[in-house]
């Protein structure tokens, strides 16, 4: 959900109308409202993926409000999402008003899902110039819709046309915000944020954008810092807290991240999102029989059409097979590459590998992991992930041997060194432990942390050798100041 969305369905206003039209669905009494308002109900529930809901709202505002622009739309963008264009434009066909902005927007729409956006680009810009008003809305909009589409580029174009002839529209410093953070400029995306704050230091979108810039760059506590300041602001902002929980977890945080979680699904406790969230985050603990507690609600509101229910069915084979149910995890693993229409196949023969590997069929596991390397366009990343799983499921051995090939055959081998160092510590070799464990905090802090915090609690990571050598030779090394 965009945040301009979310803050417009947390509105007074908007709860007031939501709570006037639910009041009355459950009593079964007799309802008006505007149809603007019953469609905006019904978009707010297919953000909460409730969508026979939000069917309901749409029905009662066409019986109220035959041939209305709004529930049309809204129609005709629902078949669009299902892939059924057809349908989507004889609906837009038979909208009364073809000038209005939301229809001309709902016609660029379907050109560009038609692969026509050439074409939707000459077309929105035509309508612009009919425009008599409002043309700054109209190309912040225009702009969006081909942002949500990856078409930066002309977005890029738009922006800068915004910028141009309405330097001081109040929305552009975040369209180009969201310009740069697509196309990976984070640096100077948060270097306009920081610009605005300077201006505006209670923008909690500002805040959350920066927080998210940082996680792009891979930087989970600057991450946090940020997010604190948008949460100091407004400490129930659903958007924020996500940030916060998806930080605390890369920080290996995962009891705090658990919590927000918990908040999460107290605060909207129909979107199977958080849930599933929150069981990846108790797999993360170890906690494996509430972590699938956790994922049977998830997957109460999670819609089989739903664009990631497939890594939900893909979480539960990780899950049963970690409770050792391998049944249960072939199955559930079998249904996620149906979902997915098998564009995940490779991923499925990594994690059947997975699988066979945690149920001590190795011979199986390997004729998995030979498949998967033998179909990948990157083997040598898909020889380091299957090294990973050996490592994941106790197989030092072979994980080592397979870490020595990742090295010897990638000039950027110094990603397998954490694991190197993980792997010669739980084979008791000291002396490579420690060659290698001092090199890790340089490859990667974040993997460092993860694969020895609970040797090292409270101690940074880039003093995990510092400590390691201590335990080996009763003394810190003679070079440590």
């Amino acid at each position: 959900m965009r945040e301009e969305d979310e803050a417009y369905f947390n509105d007074s206003e908007f709860q007031e109308n939501l709570r006037k039209y639910e009041l009355a669905d459950k009593s079964g009494e007799p309802i008006y409202m505007d149809a603007e308002d019953l469609t905006d109900i019904a978009e707010y529930y297919m953000t909460q993926n409730r969508e026979e809901e939000a069917n309901k709202a749409i029905s009662l505002a066409l019986s109220l409000h035959p041939n209305s622009v709004d529930p049309l739309i809204f129609l005709a963008r629902q078949q669009m999402f299902h892939d059924n264009l057809e349908e989507a434009t004889r609906i837009a066909d038979s909208i009364p008003d073809q000038n209005d902005r939301e229809t001309i927007f709902l016609w660029t729409e379907l050109m560009i899902r038609s692969d026509e956006t050439e074409e939707a680009c000459k077309f929105i810009t035509s309508k612009m110039e009919e425009l008599d008003g409002e043309k700054d809305m109209f190309l912040y909009d225009a702009a969006c819709i081909f942002m949500d589409y990856q078409e930066y580029e002309i977005a890029e174009e738009l922006a800068q046309r915004l910028e141009k002839d309405f330097p001081g529209y109040g929305k552009l410093s975040k369209l180009k915000t969201d310009i740069l953070m697509a196309t990976e400029k984070y640096d100077q995306a948060i270097e306009l944020l920081q610009a605005v704050l300077d201006e505006q230091p209670y923008n909690t979108m500002a805040w959350n954008k920066i927080a998210e810039a940082h996680i792009e760059k891979g930087d989970f506590a600057a991450a946090l810092d940020s997010i604190e300041y948008s949460l100091a602001i407004n400490p129930e902002h659903t958007r924020a807290l996500m940030i916060k929980a998806h930080s605390l977890f890369h920080l290996n945080q995962l009891e705090q991240s658990h919590d927000i979680y918990l908040k999460l699904e107290e605060m909207h406790p129909e979107n199977g999102r958080f849930y599933y969230l929150d069981s990846v985050t108790l797999s993360g603990m170890e906690k494996y029989d509430e972590a699938r507690e956790m994922l049977d609600k998830a997957q109460k509101y999670f819609p089989e059409d739903d664009e990631e229910i497939s890594q939900v069915y893909l979480h539960k084979a990780f899950l049963e097979s970690r409770r050792h149910n391998i049944d249960e995890a072939v199955q559930a693993l079998k249904k996620a590459v149906t979902l997915s229409q098998g564009q995940q196949r490779m991923e499925f023969q990594l994690m059947m590998g997975e699988i066979l590997l945690e149920n001590n069929r190795e011979r199986e596991a390997a004729e998995y992991f030979e498949a998967a390397y033998n179909e990948s366009e990157n083997k040598q990343q898909t020889l380091l992930t299957i090294a990973i799983l050996y490592t994941d499921t106790m197989h030092y051995g072979t994980a080592l041997s397979l870490l020595l090939s990742y090295i010897e055959e990638n000039k950027d081998g110094v990603l397998a060194f954490p694991y190197m160092a993980y792997c010669y510590k739980k084979i008791h070799d000291q002396e490579n432990y420690l060659k290698y464990l001092r090199k890790s905090v340089e490859v990667s802090r974040e993997i460092t942390e993860y694969l020895f915090s609970e040797d090292y609690p409270s101690i940074q990571p880039e003093e995990y050798y510092l400590y390691a050598f201590k335990d080996a030779y009763g003394r810190f090394p003679e070079d440590w100041e």
